[in-house]
């Protein structure tokens, strides 16, 4: 296991009790969300997750608000989770290289990928760009 997938995984002990202590994103976006999970520790190290997941081809980061209710600290928490969420729809999921919102012709799923790598990768080959940034 190398250090990034450690610290994925140390990131799981950070799940609310009794919620799936399961990130369901592929390596590619393994880096945002150790980053994410940095920045949230600063405002607040005791912060707990519910769920990390990609929906639509980008990060989903939902995590618990710190009691009592502070809009400062939620506006700070918020405006992190938004930024790597923003950054994850130009990151491919599998490689972290740069990627565009791809659509699957065969399931209609959404990923964002990386049009070359997908274009030799057996199991994304049916994946066609669907929105590119020009």
């Amino acid at each position: 296991m190398d250090d990034l997938q450690l610290q994925i995984e140390n990131i799981k002990n950070k799940f609310v009790e009794n919620w799936p202590k399961i990130i369901n994103v592929d390596e590619g976006w393994y880096q945002l969300v150790v980053d994410c999970d940095k920045e949230l520790m600063q405002i607040d190290p005791d912060y707990k997750i519910y769920q990390i997941k990609e929906k639509f081809g980008t990060l989903r980061y939902y995590y618990k608000m710190p009691q009592p209710y502070n809009e400062e600290v939620y506006l700070k928490m918020t405006s992190i989770v938004r930024k790597y969420e923003n950054l994850s729809a130009c990151t491919c999921e599998a490689t972290g290289l740069p990627g565009l919102l791809m659509k699957s012709s065969k399931t209609a799923h959404y990923k964002t990928l990386n049009p070359q790598w997908t274009a030799s990768s057996e199991i994304y080959k049916n994946y066609k760009i669907i929105k590119n940034k020009n």
